[in-house]
């Protein structure tokens, strides 16, 4: 007899059943992906996370030289950058995943593919999300705040004296080659 059994009592769970949840779990998350992509997009575009992440860009771009990156020493001190800064980004993923009460283990499959078969509108969070994972395009990326920042405080703009004008007419290609140099 049934009297000790509630007739909605869950069933029993078998390995079929267990298999068929986990599909069915793995689907949903193959349908949230774009979703929860772009939400993860969204929370990084944050303009109070922006402004902190350009902030400290902004302290610490005039460490970085003009140079590509490849023709100069690289110290220490930039690979400790470079961890502050996909820092930053992790921090800010793992509080958005959090926030979500997402497994992002559990779904990590398909947002890759998501993100490999349709960047379009998520290739900002791509380029940032690779500019903290990789430490060459961090460096551009440092080198290209720098420029703004020298451009902000008239840096750039600074022409050479007439006297260093005079000087460079004596030299190949004259007056033209200096201004070009600059």
């Amino acid at each position: 007899s049934n009297w000790g059994r509630s007739r909605h009592a869950p069933p029993k769970s078998t390995p079929r059943t267990r298999g068929r949840a986990r599909a069915t779990a793995g689907a949903m998350a193959s349908k949230l992906a774009p979703e929860i992509l772009e939400r993860l997009r969204a929370y990084l575009e944050d303009e109070e996370f922006l402004m902190e992440v350009a902030a400290w860009a902004w302290e610490h771009c005039e460490k970085f030289p003009y140079e590509a990156p490849n023709k100069w020493e690289h110290p220490l001190e930039f690979t400790r950058l470079h961890a502050e800064y996909r820092e930053l980004f992790e921090g800010r993923c793992d509080e958005f995943l959090e926030e979500e009460g997402i497994d992002f283990k559990a779904i990590l499959d398909d947002i890759q593919t998501e993100l490999r078969e349709r960047p379009g509108p998520m290739r900002a969070l791509v380029d940032s999300l690779s500019a903290s994972e990789d430490y060459l395009r961090f460096c551009t990326y440092m080198q290209q705040v720098r420029t703004r920042r020298d451009w902000a405080e008239g840096k750039d703009l600074q022409r050479p004296s007439a006297e260093d004008a005079d000087d460079n007419e004596d030299s190949p290609g004259g007056a033209d080659a200096a201004a070009a140099e600059n």
